[in-house]
């Protein structure tokens, strides 16, 4: 069985989780700040000064990193941008510039040194480091509805979302065109997804509704595992899935959604054990 070895608890129902090296950063659709998290050993956590600036029109939607460039972007739904973070020579996480203008994110994903900012109809993709980074952008298909989408190494998309006004999880191509559906049953709400395993492919899919965090191959044929639900970790809800280092789990705290959690796991081949001293 799974066991957590941490947990972060916030304000609200969690909308994004980044990490870089040992910070971990979560945003909250109660707050329009980053809170940020320093990791030091088994549920040992340092609180650090949370990360603000005045551009944001409103919370921010979802946060990604990125590993090689260490920039974090925020996406901001209320004003229609998203905006890219890094720290200053004093160490301090500051608002750079805004990277993408005049679209509604719902999300965001990185792949390599690449953006995705996902919104319900396209998918825009560009490259993080450019000083005019040229956007591309794939429009999805009439009846597919996006939450998330990650881009893969065969220059095609994962989405999840709604497909055929269901639930539901396919692959789509650089033309918008559906190149494979996932025909499994026991999806209801997948909201997030994650790449677990750079080599095989395989995705971390959160199920909102079923309570469920799994591993799909990269068929999306097969689950591989489930690693999360309900009666093994008493998760509600999970939101958001990041395998960045740690698989980090975003999901209610308790029934109400007053307070967010971010659950820490440590994965070792196909189960999540204890993160080391």
């Amino acid at each position: 069985m799974p066991q957590c070895s941490g947990r972060l608890v916030i304000r609200g129902t969690v909308c994004g989780i980044a990490q870089l090296g040992d910070e971990i950063f979560i945003t909250s659709e109660s707050s329009t700040s980053i809170f940020v998290f320093s990791f030091q050993g088994r549920e040992n956590f340092r609180r650090c000064d949370d990360v603000g600036f005045r551009e944001l029109a409103s919370p921010p939607q979802d946060i990604a990193a990125s590993e090689a460039f260490q920039k974090l972007f925020v996406a901001d739904s209320g004003g229609r941008s998203v905006w890219q973070l890094g720290k200053s020579s004093w160490g301090y996480w500051r608002m750079e510039h805004r990277v993408v203008s005049k679209v509604e994110p719902v999300s965001l994903s990185m792949n390599a040194g690449r953006l995705l900012v996902v919104e319900k109809r396209r998918l825009n993709v560009f490259g993080v480091g450019a000083s005019r980074p040229k956007v591309k952008s794939t429009s999805l298909p009439e009846d597919m509805e996006a939450v998330h989408a990650l881009e893969t190494s065969c220059d095609t998309f994962v989405v999840c979302g709604k497909v055929a006004g269901k639930p539901g999880i396919a692959e789509v191509n650089k033309r918008g065109l559906v190149v494979r559906g996932c025909d499994l049953e026991g999806f209801s709400q997948p909201c997030y997804l994650s790449p677990f395993d750079t080599v095989e492919a395989d995705v971390l899919v959160a199920d909102c509704a079923t309570q469920q965090v799994v591993l799909l191959n990269s068929s999306l044929m097969e689950v591989v595992r489930v690693f999360l639900d309900k009666d093994h970790d008493r998760i509600f809800r999970p939101r958001r899935v990041v395998k960045s280092g740690f698989v980090l789990v975003g999901h209610c705290k308790s029934a109400d959604d007053s307070h967010g959690t971010v659950s820490l796991y440590w994965p070792r081949m196909t189960i999540l054990e204890p993160l080391p001293d």
